[in-house]
């Protein structure tokens, strides 16, 4: 990732040219554990460390009979000097107590991903005509076979992602978990 004042961003989402969210809805024994598990499986398939996830919303609602809660998550992955993967996701639902399981709710868990570029625009060159002439062939020549790449590895992640969390909640609805 880019650290400039200013900076010409270019990005293009994973699935299609308008965002489009993978989503799971859930309904069950135990909602709540899902979410250990999508911080675990952001891990796992995006290569990330803890310090590349940044919990932004954090709203866990305890007043009453009925639990809700909202969590969203983002996820910078760097790939190369100049691109990043931006990932999006979260999980939010509300658990009542039950005598079976514990507890049982509902959530909905969703994710979205971008492939991002980032040009730095800090300096008199970077911000010159000719500069700008030689990035955009760069990028258009020599760049776009890397971009594609990239992009391809966005779509099979967020699959991959969306498919062990499936799995995780399959035990979870057969009281494996």
């Amino acid at each position: 990732m880019v650290f400039a004042r200013t900076k010409i961003l270019i990005q293009d989402w994973c699935f299609e040219e308008r965002p489009i969210e993978l989503t799971l809805n859930y309904t069950g024994p135990n909602p709540q554990l899902a979410l250990k598990h999508y911080v675990d499986t952001l891990k796992l398939v995006f290569k990330v460390r803890d310090s590349e996830i940044q919990e932004k919303i954090f709203n866990w609602d305890r007043t009453g009979k009925e639990e809700k809660f909202d969590v969203e998550f983002e996820v910078r992955k760097d790939m190369d000097k100049n691109s990043y993967l931006f990932i999006q996701g979260g999980l939010n639902g509300s658990i009542v107590p039950s005598e079976k399981f514990g507890k049982e709710g509902r959530v909905r868990i969703w994710i979205l991903g971008a492939v991002r570029s980032e040009y730095p625009q800090d300096t008199f060159w970077q911000r010159s005509m000719v500069y700008e002439f030689f990035r955009v062939l760069y990028h258009k020549l020599i760049y776009m076979s890397l971009w594609e790449k990239y992009m391809a590895e966005c779509r099979e992640m967020m699959r991959y992602f969306v498919e062990e969390m499936r799995a995780y909640l399959g035990l979870l609805q057969r009281g494996m978990m």
